[in-house]
């Protein structure tokens, strides 16, 4: 099975070296990409140090414009499927097998840090209530009952890696809206439990970023539920890379 895993990372330098080298050990034959978002650290270095393939963004893209390079580059190569993974060491590389056998049955598999007995981490408050908000816009608006539609942990067929690397994300989101719009388009999402870690490195959800971002989910699933049609896709900023290593 030919398989490519995603990492976008921003300043991850602290996290990376140890992500990369987790992910290898778990898929052996997959390839590894690293979307280094334009870092003011030596996170590519680090990344490719570890084995990873490294796509350098000379502008900061974002998550979704990191993640959307990272799409471009792993269909470059024939592949059966595109695995995810963040790269400041929140989610755990055992699992990457266990989401690809899962994708057997459907066309998106997250990994749900709420099915199992405990996330594996303490999550803050606020964190955990835009989660469960998400949870109820995902089944309200949707029909998804999904426990964790903010999980950055996924298998994904090739067919949904190309649609976004070729139309963008929908709002430019790739959480919430995403999901609820690719299960309109009848794809098939599930999901499987999993553990995960805090992240160590600075969320990029933490404080006024992260209740802009919840602001900018939930309009997006408003126009979604207003039956505005597709939410407008931004092929938003997926620069060419400068450099590959």
């Amino acid at each position: 099975m030919r398989a490519a895993i995603v990492i976008p990372a921003r300043d991850e330098a602290i996290a990376i070296d140890a992500v990369v080298r987790g992910a290898r050990r778990a898929m052996p034959a997959a390839r590894v990409i690293v979307v280094d978002d334009a870092s003011g650290d030596c996170t590519a270095a680090c990344a490719a140090a570890a084995g990873a393939d490294v796509l350098r963004l000379p502008v900061h893209a974002g998550y979704a414009g990191a993640l959307q390079a990272g799409y471009r580059e792993a269909l470059d190569e024939p592949v059966d499927l595109v695995l995810q993974m963040d790269g400041d060491g929140q989610h755990r590389a055992p699992d990457l097998p266990r989401l690809a056998d899962a994708l057997a049955g459907c066309d998106l598999v997250l990994g749900s840090r709420f099915l199992g007995p405990s996330p594996g981490y303490r999550i803050p408050g606020l964190r955990r209530a835009g989660m469960a908000a998400c949870r109820w816009m995902a089944r309200e608006v949707g029909g998804l009952g999904l426990t964790d539609p903010t999980s950055g942990l996924r298998a994904l067929r090739p067919s949904i890696a190309a649609r976004i690397a070729d139309d963008g994300f929908p709002a430019g989101l790739t959480e919430t809206s995403l999901l609820i719009d690719l299960h309109r388009a009848g794809f098939r999402i599930t999901e499987i439990p999993v553990l995960m870690r805090a992240s160590r490195g600075r969320s990029m959800h933490s404080g006024t970023a992260g209740a802009a971002h919840f602001a900018r989910i939930s309009w997006a699933v408003l126009g979604q539920a207003l039956g505005r049609g597709d939410v407008p896709r931004t092929a938003e900023p997926a620069p060419a890379p400068a450099a590959r290593t």
